[in-house]
C-alpha cells in the first residue's frame, strides 16, 4: 500500500509530466499494476488497506483449538483461578510442544478477548435527589511517619459538591460515621444514594439488582430514610461521579502530603478544603436546601461485639486487648466500638472506657483496674506492665522507692496511696506526696493526713478592728510590788 504523498507524486508524473506507467514504475519502484490501479481510480482520498480474509497464523494455527478450549473451560472457573496469557503459553510449550513466541499467543488472546466498548448516557439529577458514596486511599504524614488514610467521600449529583472524612480503616463503624458527618455537614439527606457492593452494607449479591443487606446498614437507612441502590458487580463506573471526586481530593488535598499530628487534625484540614471548594460552587446552596430534613438525633455509629474477660482482666477486640476491673474476670461482656472509642459494658453498666487502638496486637491497660489485685500482690508492683512510672509524675516513683526501702510493706502502702485517686484530685495527691518527702513521712496514713489537711480550709485568727472596741471597757492592771516579796524572803531567811 502506498502513502498519500506517493500517490500525489505518481499522479503529477503521469498527468503533468506525461511520463509513462513503465517509467513511473522504474522511478518509484512500485509495480506497474499498482500504479495503474491508483491512476484508474477516481478516489483521491488516502489509500487504505482492506483485509479481505482473516489473517492466518502459520505457527499458532494448530494450537488455536487448544487455546479456545482453555478459554471456554475458564468461564466455568473462579475468576481468580483462570489462565493468564503466561500460563497458556507455558502449557502450550510444555504440554503441546509449541515453538512459537509468547507475544504471538498474547496477540491472539487480545483479539479473541476483545470486548465491545460500553457507551454512557449523560445524566442529570434533580436537586437533592441523588448522591454517591465511595472509599479511596491517600497517604499523609502522621507525626512525621507516612500513613494511609481511608477517605469516605459523598458527592451530590445535581451540584457535584462533595464532602470527605478520613479514617484509619474502612470498618463498618467508620462507614456509618462517614454518613452521619456528611449528612450533618450538608444539613440534610438525599433521596437516594448509590454504592458499590461493600461488605459493610451488602451481605450477599443476589440475582439482578437484589441484595441481602447487613442488618446494621438497614438500621442506618431506616434512621435517615433514604433509598440505597447498588452498582452491578464490577461496574464501579456506574458511580463515576464520586470516583472522580475521590481523584480530585487526592490531587488537590494530598499533594504534597499533609503533615498532621492526628486524624482529628487531618479531618479539620479536609473540612476547610471542602468548604473552600464548595464556596465556589454556584449550585451548592440550592442543593442543600433541597435535601430532606435530618432526624432529631444522630445515628448511633457503633459496632457491637461480645467477649469474655480473661484471667489478666482483659478483653480482646479484633487483635488488641483492653483492661477492665479485676472483679469481672471470667465474665461475659459487651463491647461497643466506635471509630475512636471502646466501651465495655456488663449488665447494662459501663465498666471501662478506652481510646481505640488503631494498630495491631497492642494493649490498653488502666492502672486503677488492677489496684485491688496489686493490694494482695504488691511485691509484683515493680515488674508488672500495669504500673508504668513514666505515666505518673516522677515524684510517685521516687516516693515508692523510699517506701520500699524503709518498710517491707512499702509497696502495699503505695498501692493504697494510688487508690486515693478515686476520691481526691490528682494534683492534690501529688502535692501531698511532695510534702511527705519534704517532712520525711513515709507511710500511707501520713500521706492521707497531709492530704486531708490540704483539702481543709485552715482557721485563721484576725485582730479586732479599733472601731469595734469602742463599747468594751478598758481594764488596767497595776504591776505587783515585788519588793514586798523580796522582804518576805529576807525575813524568812533570818529566822532560818
Amino acid at each position: 500500500m502506498i502513502k498519500m504523498a506517493q500517490l500525489e507524486h505518481i499522479r503529477k508524473m503521469y498527468y503533468l509530466e506525461g511520463l509513462s506507467i513503465r517509467e513511473i514504475s522504474r522511478r518509484t519502484g512500485h509495480h506497474r499494476d499498482t500504479i495503474a490501479k491508483y491512476l484508474n481510480s477516481e478516489n483521491t482520498e488516502p489509500p487504505r488497506y482492506n483485509l479481505n480474509k482473516p489473517r492466518e497464523h502459520p505457527v499458532l494455527g494448530p494450537y488455536i483449538p487448544v487455546i479456545d478450549e482453555i478459554l471456554e473451560t475458564d468461564q466455568k472457573r473462579h475468576r481468580k483461578q483462570r489462565h493468564t496469557g503466561r500460563r497458556i503459553y507455558e502449557r502450550l510449550r510444555d504440554e503441546y510442544d509449541y515453538r512459537g513466541g509468547y507475544s504471538t499467543v498474547t496477540d491472539y488472546l487480545r483479539k479473541v478477548k476483545q470486548k465491545p466498548k460500553e457507551g454512557f448516557l449523560p445524566l442529570e439529577f434533580a436537586l437533592g435527589s441523588h448522591a454517591e458514596v465511595d472509599w479511596t486511599e491517600a497517604r499523609f504524614f502522621l507525626n512525621g511517619k507516612e500513613t494511609i488514610a481511608y477517605l469516605f467521600v459523598m458527592k451530590l449529583g445535581a451540584s457535584g459538591g462533595f464532602y470527605v472524612q478520613a479514617y484509619p480503616f474502612e470498618k463498618q463503624e467508620a462507614f456509618f460515621d462517614g454518613h452521619r458527618r456528611c449528612f450533618e455537614f450538608m444539613g440534610g439527606v438525599p433521596t437516594e444514594i448509590v454504592y458499590d457492593n461493600l461488605k459493610t452494607a451488602v451481605k450477599r449479591i443476589m440475582e439482578g439488582s437484589r441484595r441481602e443487606e447487613q442488618e446494621q446498614f438497614i438500621a442506618l437507612r431506616t434512621h435517615y430514610l433514604y433509598q440505597a441502590n447498588f452498582c452491578r458487580p464490577g461496574k464501579g463506573n456506574e458511580k463515576g461521579g464520586v470516583e472522580n471526586a475521590g481523584k480530585e481530593v487526592i490531587r488537590k488535598f494530598f499533594v504534597p502530603y499533609p503533615d498532621v499530628s492526628s486524624f482529628e487534625e487531618l479531618n479539620l484540614y479536609l473540612h476547610e478544603k471542602c468548604v473552600e471548594l464548595l464556596n465556589k460552587n454556584p449550585k451548592w446552596e440550592a442543593e442543600k436546601k433541597a435535601l430532606r430534613q435530618l432526624p432529631e438525633s444522630p445515628f448511633n455509629c457503633t459496632r457491637y461485639s461480645e467477649a469474655r474477660v480473661n484471667s489478666y482482666s482483659m478483653v480482646q477486640f479484633e487483635t488488641n486487648r483492653y483492661s477492665v476491673p479485676v472483679k469481672y474476670v471470667g465474665e461475659k461482656v459487651l463491647i461497643r466500638a466506635t471509630v475512636d472509642q471502646i466501651e465495655i459494658v456488663f449488665e447494662q453498666n459501663t465498666i471501662a472506657v478506652h481510646k481505640r487502638i488503631h494498630g495491631r496486637h497492642q494493649e490498653s491497660l488502666v492502672l486503677d483496674h488492677y489496684l485491688e489485685l496489686l493490694l494482695m500482690k504488691s511485691r509484683a508492683l515493680g515488674n508488672t506492665r500495669v504500673y508504668r512510672p513514666e505515666a505518673l509524675p516522677p515524684v510517685y516513683e521516687q516516693y515508692r522507692r523510699c517506701l520500699a526501702a524503709r518498710n517491707p510493706r512499702g509497696n502495699r502502702d503505695f498501692v493504697k496511696i494510688l487508690m486515693l485517686h478515686r476520691d481526691y484530685p490528682s494534683t492534690l495527691i501529688t502535692d501531698a506526696i511532695e510534702l511527705a518527702l519534704a517532712y520525711n513521712v513515709y507511710n500511707y496514713d501520713g500521706v492521707l493526713n497531709i492530704l486531708m489537711q490540704l483539702g481543709t480550709d485552715t482557721l485563721r485568727v484576725s485582730h479586732l478592728k479599733p472601731e469595734k472596741m469602742v463599747n468594751i471597757p478598758l481594764v488596767q492592771v497595776s504591776a505587783p510590788d515585788l519588793g514586798k516579796y523580796a522582804a518576805l524572803m529576807h525575813n524568812g531567811g533570818d529566822q532560818l
